[in-house]
């Protein structure tokens, strides 16, 4: 080609001596096509050896042959070309669009144009593209497909840009024409499919996939149809079609990686950990892989010495992975080990710190997920500064992380009894972000607990105004009146929020709460039925499966039922405080005294400052005859209460407490005064 070159270049070089061909004549026209041909070869070079003087070479030799035909379109196509892989995008644009001004149906220039467009919006899929460019891009294949209505590879492209510019059905439409010229496209039905389950219209992609995989099955459509599957959460018979799709494409990891993770969803941990297993034989290196056996075993097994082995090789082979330091973490959580949770987390935020305070969108990612864990750690373990300090450094790192931020600093003062700090966070928050909703409605409930029942209702009522049919505000409104005691007004809040409810899933806050508010009014048998109705739309509830059981304790009833609803919480929950008292206030109504003092122990380790677990323990030492350690857990009972707000304080227990606490005084006082008997 170099010696085609060469002669080319010789014989326009003579060519040059003699004096311009008049415009249209026939060496007019050959000289344009000498020209045309060589800025071709040097196009072709500049692909082969990836040298840009061939692309400048190229773009001289197409301009020179436009001084000899001016009007030569496809000339001009290859000189747009020629700056497009040179990288001068403006010029290329601006001579394709001339070129579409005088000639509106030239398919070449069209595409160029398109397929500019496209290349600039980078991956389209990720959601980030320039909208203008967007929509330059689809009118140009729009005219692709106008111009050219067989070409199924633009009208795939055309389908892409719709469905990234949330057109699903510009972007269905697009799809059917070319299945209509192309029935068996597997590109085509795949996308098809996934535009419906995206639709939520799961059936059609269910129909759509069963029938092509009928006549043809093949790893892509039934992987696709086992998404469809997946996401109307039928997992057997997603798991049934990743299998099949495996049969045919057993070397295929990731669809291994696809049937372990739906057989995790449809609790069915045993199965996937032979997947995960197989691909960890396939290749011992991958560090995500042993990673994912270490959750199975931790989360699902609840085998701790296994997930740490799992987990040290996995550190072993990638020891920089964050995401393996952050489940480190979690197997520490899992051990009760809090400290040493806290401190993996601590030496992942040092690691993640950079003294310029400069982030990549990935690195903000990280970090706010590792900052979020470590101050909840901290809050659970009631260490309320240190977590308010680490929530704070979420509020630099975006605006989606600093509404994390800023709310999980009020509710961590709030649980400190620190209102006043948490009204302020409020405020922080409301300042820089004035139009959120959510913000608003913790303001309201922080009122609300703090007895401000007129101001806190002021401010749902408002949110009402703008979205009466929002049943979460509905919800929040019947709390807040659960708090302060207006039970009628609760459960007609509840009962506009449950003629919302548009999914059956959608009532089990409705009925949790109803529960709550009957509850509170010692109407045990509609709080039963409630809370059951709630189990039964969601059995994995650990909250309300905890409420049932303590209610049960509570009244003395149906004892080992409520150890048995308890017990599921906690497998949910292992540390939760509540829930440890509960079970030790069930095993205590039991007459199980040593069970229940170390759960109540337990209790008193997660929750201080709970008024309720210290009168529960107090009531264990009485019973147990520790009559010294009765009183001073029923003091500490008395001092907890103090503390407590106006909402959540009960005059009824306080009184019972104190009644309890002087009873006992008196009687130790008459034991220490009444002389001894003299010993014989």
């Amino acid at each position: 080609m170099l010696v085609a070159v060469a002669a080319l270049s010789g014989a326009l070089s003579a060519a040059a001596q003699a004096p311009p061909p008049a415009p249209g004549s026939d060496e007019a026209r050959a000289q344009a096509y000498y020209h045309y041909t060589l800025g071709r070869l040097h196009l072709e070079l500049a692909g082969d050896f990836n040298r840009g003087d061939h692309l400048r070479r190229a773009i001289d030799e197409f301009k020179e042959s436009l001084k000899y035909d001016p009007y030569a379109s496809e000339v001009v196509v290859q000189l747009a070309e020629a700056y497009r892989r040179s990288g001068r995008i403006r010029e290329a644009v601006v001579e394709a669009r001339a070129l579409v001004e005088k000639d509106a149906d030239n398919i070449a220039a069209h595409r160029l144009l398109g397929r500019i467009y496209f290349q600039t919006l980078g991956e389209p899929e990720s959601g980030t593209v320039p909208k203008e460019t967007l929509h330059l891009a689809i009118q140009e294949y729009e005219q692709i497909t106008r111009l050219a209505p067989d070409d199924t590879d633009a009208l795939l492209d055309l389908a892409r840009l719709h469905r990234v510019n949330n057109d699903l059905p510009g972007a269905e439409a697009t799809l059917k024409r070319l299945l209509e010229q192309d029935p068996g496209s597997e590109v085509a039905l795949a996308a098809l499919a996934s535009i419906y389950s995206e639709s939520g219209e799961y059936e059609k992609a269910v129909e759509l996939l069963t029938a092509a995989t009928a006549q043809a099955p093949s790893s892509r459509l039934l992987a696709t149809l086992a998404y469809a599957y997946e996401q109307a959460e039928n997992y057997d018979n997603a798991i049934e079609s990743y299998r099949r799709a495996l049969q045919l494409d057993n070397k295929n990891f990731e669809l291994r990686r696809r049937l372990a993770e739906t057989l995790l969803q449809a609790g069915r941990a045993e199965e996937a950990l032979v997947e995960y297993q197989a691909l960890a034989e396939a290749d011992p290196e991958d560090a995500e892989v042993l990673m994912r056996l270490a959750q199975i075993y931790r989360v699902h097994l609840k085998r701790i010495p296994e997930a740490r082995e799992w987990l040290e090789r996995a550190k072993q082979l990638d020891p920089d992975n964050l995401e393996i330091g952050f489940q480190e973490s979690l197997l520490y959580e899992s051990e009760g080990n809090f400290e040493g949770a806290i401190t993996v987390l601590s030496t992942l935020v040092a690691r993640m710190t950079r003294a310029s305070g400069i982030y990549s969108a990935e690195e903000k990612n990280g970090r706010a997920v590792v900052l979020e864990r470590l101050g909840t750690l901290y809050r659970e373990n009631e260490k309320f500064d240190e977590a308010v300090q680490v929530f704070e450094m979420m509020l630099p790192l975006g605006e989606d992380t600093a509404r994390r931020g800023y709310a999980q600093m009020a509710e961590t003062q709030r649980q400190a009894r620190r209102f006043e700090a948490a009204e302020a966070t409020m405020e922080q928050a409301l300042t820089r972000f004035p139009q959120d909703r959510n913000f608003n409605v913790q303001k309201a409930m922080l009122l609300s607990e703090q007895g401000q029942l007129e101001a806190a209702v002021a401010i749902v009522d408002a949110e009402l105004q703008e979205a009466p049919e929002d049943r979460s505000l509905f919800l929040v409104l019947a709390q807040i009146y659960e708090r302060n005691k207006r039970y009628p007004l609760a459960e007609e809040a509840l009962d506009n929020a449950e003629q919302l409810s548009r999914d059956p899933r959608e009532l089990e806050d409705v009925h949790f709460l109803r529960g709550a508010v009957f509850e509170r009014q010692k109407k045990y048998g509609p709080a039963e039925e409630q809370f059951r109705r709630a189990l039964e739309l969601n059995p994995k509830s650990a909250l309300t499966l905890n409420y049932l059981g303590y209610m049960l304790a509570d009244q003395n009833v149906k004892l080992p039922e409520s150890v048995e609803l308890i017990q599921q919480a906690l497998e949910l929950d292992p540390y939760n405080g509540a829930y440890l008292d509960s079970l030790g206030w069930a095993y205590y109504r039991l007459e199980k005294y040593e069970l229940a003092e170390d759960y109540l122990l337990r209790a008193i380790n997660r929750l201080s400052r709970d008024p309720t677990i210290h009168d529960h323990l107090g009531d264990l030492y009485f019973k147990t005859g520790r009559l010294d350690e009765a009183v001073a857990a029923w003091e500490r009972a008395l001092a907890a209460w103090a503390n407590t707000p106006p909402t959540e304080h009960d005059e009824e227990a306080v009184a019972k407490l104190e009644k309890k606490l002087h009873e006992l005084k008196v009687r130790l006082a008459r034991e220490t005064q009444a002389p001894k008997k003299p010993q014989p």
